[in-house]
């Protein structure tokens, strides 16, 4: 999944090439990024308490998630560009706020209406937080060292895939969803105490206008890299939207295994964001994006033949239901970086403007399987979930094979 914001509508202030950030700031600007990759998908492995508590079939919970994604998708341009002239500082922590708030009320939501509103308003500050937090980190730290800075705040994101999901939906299972909402509020509050400390005056950068934004998007170079991203994610979240039942069928498991199951899904997603950008740097971003895309497709195709043969609750399920989360993992989270090297790596105007919609076209993807995953569940059964998310694959697949074929292979970023 490609890491939300980029340093695309960024401009460095003379005084941070002079000096490193406060070394509360990144910590703590993590720590915001955490909160909010926790919180986007932490419903996962919660939809079946959910939808016991609200009465409402778990298809119907897993919408929770493609409305987050949505709103996000779609509000994070709107927002970066309404909000583009605010002081940095005062953006982080109402982004926060509105983030807390926000899941304050959907742990006391007295029925899905209230709690759909709160994942609304949750993605509103998600939207606002994570490309100002990616702007702030370029705007304090010098030249030389930002791709590591950028690196620690984008980390909370992975860490919250690989610590924070698991941990809030084993929480979750043991207790009550509603506390793992609390938490995720208690975490962002933490932060929003020290970034009000740490972060210092940061200037707005230049206003990006949702007409240049657009613009970029419209290039073909683009637009095609785009779509298949969309297409790539929404194959992916197809599947792991609804990951809890699917596993509970195919493997018998509990609340525990599924937070294993999360876990074990969550380390992989580290390994492939280092995978992702070795092999970027490596053999170029198109290819290391297409390698991606083609494991992702062979990871969920291989999720068939468990859900309608495997012999539920055995080891061997187990196991080869593990292995499989593994593969879908690292090949998810080498999506982001080869994607931001492929485009950066066009021959286009204003390719910093076009890397700052990756995230969306993402969140895009997220909101697309999520509904489709639901759609599956609700007319068919956890086969018809893995058969769908086989097939958007096969045509993110088909996406990028037309892209080599339509650009060719020149730069490195086509290779």
């Amino acid at each position: 999944m490609t890491a939300p914001g980029t340093a695309g509508d960024t401009r460095t202030a003379t005084a941070a090439e002079e000096s490193a950030p406060n070394r509360l700031l990144l910590p703590a600007l993590a720590l915001g990024a955490f909160s909010i990759g926790t919180d986007s998908l932490i419903i996962s492995g919660l939809l079946n308490r959910i939808a016991a508590d609200l009465t409402v079939s778990a298809a119907t919970a897993g919408q929770l998630i493609s409305v987050f994604a949505l709103v996000y998708a779609i509000g994070a341009p709107v927002l970066a560009t309404v909000t583009g002239m605010l002081d940095r500082k005062r953006l982080l922590l109402l982004a926060l706020t509105v983030f807390v708030a926000a899941n304050l009320l959907g742990a006391v939501a007295p029925d899905y209406p209230v709690l759909m509103a709160s994942r609304v308003l949750a993605a509103v500050g998600a939207g606002l937080y994570l490309p100002c937090a990616m702007a702030v980190t370029v705007g304090v730290t010098p030249q030389h060292r930002r791709g590591r800075a950028l690196a620690v705040v984008a980390g909370g994101m992975s860490a919250a895939t690989a610590l924070g999901v698991p941990l809030g939906t084993l929480i979750g299972a043991l207790g009550d969803w509603r506390l793992t909402l609390v938490l995720v509020a208690v975490l962002a509050t933490v932060a929003v105490g020290v970034l009000a400390v740490a972060v210092p005056r940061v200037p707005a950068p230049p206003r990006v206008t949702v007409g240049q934004r657009l613009r970029a998007a419209a290039h073909p170079q683009v637009l095609i890299a785009l779509l298949a991203n969309v297409l790539a994610c929404a194959g992916e979240f197809t599947v792991m939207v609804y990951v809890a039942p699917l596993a509970e069928e195919v493997t018998g498991t509990g609340a525990a295994g599924i937070s294993a199951f999360l876990l074990v899904s969550g380390c992989a997603a580290l390994a492939g964001s280092a995978v992702g950008g070795r092999a970027a740097d490596r053999f170029g971003g198109r290819t290391a994006y297409n390698g991606a895309v083609a494991v992702l497709l062979a990871g969920l195709a291989a999720t068939v033949p468990l859900a309608l043969a495997a012999p539920g609750g055995s080891r061997l399920t187990w196991v080869l239901f593990a292995l499989v989360l593994c593969v879908i993992g690292v090949a998810s989270w080498a999506l982001p970086p080869a994607q931001n090297h492929l485009i950066s790596g066009l021959d286009i105007p204003e390719p910093t403007v076009a890397l700052s919609l990756n995230g969306s076209s993402s969140y895009l993807g997220l909101a697309v399987g999520g509904a489709l995953g639901g759609l599956a569940m609700e007319h068919g059964s956890v086969t018809a979930l893995t058969l769908a998310a086989t097939g958007v694959e096969l045509l993110a697949l088909l996406t990028v094979v037309l892209a080599v074929t339509l650009t060719g292979r020149g730069g490195s970023a086509a290779r």
